[in-house]
């Protein structure tokens, strides 16, 4: 972890000004005036991409939740010949797991598949500092697997520590994302 300087404002990544603007209802059509003969468009209200960590910590929430509950294309379509494609957005998300039970050697294998997604699709957090503890929780009506995830979100000045548990639900094949940072 790199060491903090004194203040504790955190540069925010480009999108969190889009998700406020769209929070805001920000994106109203650009007025025109004209002022002594000359065509002024008015400005939005200037912003500086800074933000506190909880702001931080809120926006990664909501993107591992889209990220943690979309299935990939490779799902559906083989990408064994097309190594660009599997790398790519195109490829965004976890592979479908509705075909598994919880007691089935497959399930050790999304534990990797967590890490490759996050590592390849989440470019706020650090690879080198994700580590997933899988916990199997069972019984005949809800096969849920549990996975805790701990990892590290590159922030100016400092990088922050970041904790949350996906819990699988096999039988849905849905992802629950509890204890989100915040």
């Amino acid at each position: 972890m790199r060491k903090a300087r004194g203040d504790r404002q955190y540069q925010a990544p480009l999108m969190s000004a889009f998700r406020d603007a769209f929070e805001a209802r920000d994106a109203k059509d650009s007025r025109v005036r004209i002022v002594d003969g000359e065509r002024v468009i008015e400005g939005r209200l200037p912003r500086q991409r800074r933000g506190d960590e909880p702001a931080l910590k809120r926006d990664l929430s909501i993107d591992l939740v889209a990220l943690l509950n979309t299935i990939n294309l490779a799902s559906t379509v083989p990408l064994e010949t097309l190594h660009y494609v599997s790398d790519s957005v195109l490829n965004y998300g976890l592979p479908d797991i509705t075909h598994l039970t919880s007691e089935e050697a497959g399930v050790d294998a999304i534990r990797d598949q967590l890490v490759h997604a996050l590592s390849t699709y989440e470019p706020r957090i650090i690879a080198d500092t994700i580590h997933v503890d899988k916990e199997v929780r069972t019984n005949e009506i809800d096969q849920r697997v549990q996975f805790t995830v701990s990892c590290e979100m590159a922030c100016t000045p400092v990088d922050v520590p970041v904790t949350f548990v996906a819990e699988l639900e096999v039988s849905s094949g849905k992802v629950n994302v509890m204890r989100l940072p915040t």
